[in-house]
């Protein structure tokens, strides 16, 4: 089972689980396959705001749990109906829709400015490992056993996941029982400061242009999300008559190439970052410049006709340049928005998810009783020319330094000469009068 791209049974399947098939067409199919995006979509803005009310370790834990749950009732929603299937996977998208924004806001208050990119790579690669090792394991339980299994074993793993994260995880270094004095104070004096009184400025969040220049090209980033990897297996499925079942390890690919790329891009940005002496606002526009790389690659795909290995090429080439935007532009949340991005993630979020149901719909329109090379070409077209629009986007209008309000001004004037010391870069000499931060405040 997969949380990004929904459930599917195969109506192939052997002869000793033949009695656990469903009949379901395939308007039936692709409404169960996207209802986990339905409930995702509902519950970005207040995962954000819970977050920001009861700290990310019980928003996300009690998520967990939920979801977990859910999915060990999901064989028994599947028998009892299409429509309690898909009431099901509403409910697991919707409680696991928190998830993000909680991660921002977690990492608000444990990431130093100059080690985020690369701590959000990190956390964000158990998605992408959790998508490898569940397609591969799950066609060998399917195979082996049954369906019913992949739910029920997903489902106590996420229940002995939320044990752990119940003993280990803290909201913040300041609630931490065992972290040490000087880790404590090096992530608290290097963090930017937030307002105390915590109230959320939802008028300023929704009416912020600079936040909506992230939403937009947040939404550009998750429209080739959802079409290199929901919608291209169509494709070569369709077009290329590339079976997907029986060529798992190659499926995988570019999950694998997306996860490396996400690593390993992290650890160059952030020290570019922190040591260069170009602005920081100038490094993540050229970081979210890969969405034109992203483009060129899916049009490339629409011209390779018959050839499966050009097409998984292109893919991976299009995966290890998307896997840039995590540590290149998602950070920029929390540069902005400060201790309010959780809620200002779940914002972008909620209408970035949006093109999980939006993609297969044009896919579906543009390619309905007309399978072929040239309709899916204009698909490509279509996605190559949003890309592109997300990178003009960011050259455009993009921001990193906070916006006022998310400023605390008193507290950050009390503490600003002992920060100074503290985080002063080394090299500081070299880049002229002014003194570089790790945490740099002009764009």
């Amino acid at each position: 089972m997969s949380n990004e791209t929904g459930i599917v049974w195969h109506t192939r399947s052997t002869e000793h689980n033949s009695q656990h098939k469903f009949s379901w067409d395939p308007v039936s199919q692709g409404r169960i396959i996207g209802a986990y995006s339905y409930g995702v979509v509902f519950s970005q803005v207040p995962g954000g705001f819970l977050e920001a009310r009861f700290g990310g370790k019980k928003v996300l834990g009690l998520s967990m749990m939920l979801a977990s749950v859910l999915t060990l009732l999901t064989p028994a929603a599947a028998f009892a109906g299409e429509w309690w299937l898909f009431a099901v996977r509403v409910a697991v998208g919707f409680v696991q829709g928190v998830v993000w924004p909680c991660m921002h806001g977690i990492l608000s208050k444990w990431a130093p400015p100059s080690e985020r990119g690369r701590l959000l790579s990190i956390v964000s690669t158990g998605e992408t490992l959790g998508v490898v090792v569940g397609f591969s394991l799950t066609a060998y339980l399917i195979t082996e056993f049954d369906w019913a299994v992949t739910l029920y074993i997903t489902g106590v793993a996420g229940l002995a996941f939320c044990c752990m994260w119940c003993l280990l995880a803290f909201d913040s270094p300041a609630v931490h029982p065992r972290i040490t004095e000087t880790e404590k104070t090096y992530i608290v004096s290097n963090l930017e400061r937030t307002r105390k009184d915590r109230k959320i400025p939802w008028l300023k969040l929704i009416t912020s242009p600079h936040l909506w220049v992230l939403i937009y090209i947040h939404c550009t980033d998750c429209w080739d999300f959802f079409m290199m990897l929901t919608c291209l297996p169509l494709y070569m499925d369709t077009i290329l008559n590339f079976n997907i079942d029986t060529n798992g390890a190659l499926s995988t690919l570019p999950y694998l190439t997306l996860m490396a790329s996400r690593i390993l891009s992290s650890l160059i940005i952030d020290p570019v970052i922190k040591r260069s002496s170009f602005k920081k606002v100038n490094i993540r526009k050229t970081c979210i410049l890969a969405l034109v790389g992203v483009a060129a690659c899916l049009v490339a795909v629409g011209h390779v006709r018959c050839d499966s290995t050009a097409a998984i090429a292109m893919l991976c080439l299009a995966t290890i340049m998307e896997g840039v935007m995590m540590p290149g532009f998602y950070p920029i949340y929390t540069e902005l928005t400060l201790g309010f991005s959780g809620v200002a993630f779940g914002i972008s979020n909620a209408v970035a998810n949006c093109a999980g149901f939006v993609v297969p719909l044009m896919v579906g329109i543009l390619t309905d009783e007309n399978q072929t090379v040239e309709a899916w070409q204009k698909v490509f077209y279509i996605s190559a020319a949003i890309s592109v629009s997300g990178s003009v986007m960011a050259l455009a209008f993009l921001r990193t330094d906070p916006v006022s309000w998310a400023q605390d001004p008193d507290e950050d004037e009390l503490s600003k000469p002992a920060r100074d010391k503290m985080v002063l870069d080394s090299n500081d000499g070299e880049k002229g009068d002014w003194p570089l931060l790790v945490y740099e405040t002009t764009v």
